[in-house]
């Protein structure tokens, strides 16, 4: 059996007080349900993961394929035993001057938008005189984000959208988030 038809997952729990739960299919075809205290992260190799919904909500992001667990074999070689006659040398030491790393800055966008819940009209709202009832920070413009994108509630972007439901919407397009991952995008009208 090979892992490469598993993948990793990084699986967290950003309430902070509700323990969320996972389910999920290991690599061996064995299902489990795990627990995720609040504030921890998990990392996972499975088949397939899905949130149990009557916990905390979490936020799973899939790394890819499983890291190789096969190891690398190694050759040691077996020494043998020569007569060395050192001959002195003179060497100098030249300093070099090592680069100083710099850090690119990421660009943020923050909105102030309009929440509410799966059968709220968060789109008409904001053209109601409703004022903006959450902040979201992203790495793209609103109108740009995608399925799959990641939307968060403070501007260092590690912790989902605080007092946010689960839609959000600036009254031309709407998103639905769970945990701080976007699951689906749409236009107002």
């Amino acid at each position: 059996m090979y892992v490469t038809d598993c993948n990793y997952f990084r699986v967290t729990n950003y309430n902070n007080v509700q323990t969320g739960y996972y389910r999920w299919t290991g690599c061996t075809n064995i299902i489990s349900v795990s627990p995720l205290e609040p504030l921890q992260t998990s990392y996972v190799c499975a088949r397939n993961l899905y949130v149990e919904n009557y916990a905390a909500p979490l936020d799973v992001v899939d790394m890819g394929l499983c890291p190789s667990t096969t190891p690398t074999p190694t050759v040691t070689p077996t020494p043998t035993q020569t007569s060395v006659t050192p001959t002195p040398t003179q060497t100098s030491i030249t300093p070099t001057q090592t680069p100083t790393p710099t850090q690119t800055p990421t660009i943020v966008y923050m909105y102030n938008l309009r929440t509410g819940g799966y059968y709220q009209d968060v789109c008409g709202s904001t053209f109601f005189g409703n004022p903006a009832n959450v902040i979201v920070y992203s790495e793209k413009p609103f109108g740009d984000l995608e399925v799959g994108d990641h939307v968060y509630g403070d501007s260092m972007l590690t912790i989902p959208p605080i007092n946010a439901n689960f839609t959000i919407s600036n009254g031309s397009t709407f998103i639905q988030i769970g945990g701080t991952l976007i699951i689906n995008k749409g236009i107002c009208g």
